[in-house]
């Protein structure tokens, strides 16, 4: 089960089999909230064996930030697994998923013997750190279409039949990632479909040419 999971590649089958001794499986319902932010830490690991899950922040006035989006194959939970601290964000499911909980002792033990996990952890935080620090950069220097034109080239995936296509996005899910009002995001979404740089059809957008400079 877990040698599918990258943070766990390294492992024999022997060492994974020793491991998945003290893990657990769970399944959520789509919409379900895994994780709320300034929950006390439950010293549990999580990792995503199948769907997909969202991590936002929330302000004191109610307003949230989609920080990631997370999927089959990552985890999530380390920094509260290692000091303890209240939850630093909310987790929702976006779909029907299941987790494997990884309890903090076993994983521990596994990291005292296979040193090339810790590596591969310190990998994972540090690039969620830098991806982190660039969203705040990004909220704080770049207007709301400089940030929405970024957030739909960087989510465009090239298609079988050469277009560049997004995952389904509502208009909420985009305003939500770009940290800006919905009204805001479906003007500047209009004006762009009305110049023939994007498409959308059953909320996945295709950018069909490269994005203006400005709005």
């Amino acid at each position: 089960m877990l040698e599918n999971l990258s943070l766990f590649s390294s492992l024999s089958a022997q060492d994974l089999s020793k491991l998945e001794v003290g893990m657990f499986t769970q399944r959520f319902s789509k919409g379900s909230v895994l994780v709320t932010q300034g929950d006390l830490s439950n010293n549990l690991l999580y990792l995503i064996l199948n769907g997909k899950i969202k991590v936002l922040m929330t302000n004191e006035e109610g307003r949230e930030i989609l920080l990631a989006v997370f999927r089959q194959g990552d985890s999530f939970g380390e920094l509260s697994l290692f000091d303890e601290e209240p939850r630093s964000a909310t987790v929702i499911a976006v779909d029907d998923c299941e987790l494997a909980l990884l309890p903090r002792a076993y994983f521990f033990d596994c990291l005292r013997s296979n040193p090339d996990i810790a590596i591969e952890l310190l990998k994972t935080v540090i690039k969620r750190m830098r991806n982190t620090t660039e969203k705040v950069s990004s909220l704080a220097l770049v207007d709301v279409y400089g940030r929405l034109a970024k957030t739909l080239s960087d989510m465009a995936k090239t298609q079988p039949d050469g277009s560049m296509m997004t995952e389904p996005l509502t208009h909420q899910e985009l305003s939500t990632i770009v940290g800006a009002s919905r009204e805001m995001v479906t003007r500047i979404l209009n004006d762009l479909k009305r110049g023939g740089y994007i498409a959308i059809n059953k909320h996945c957008i295709e950018l069909k040419k490269p994005l203006p400079m400005r709005w």
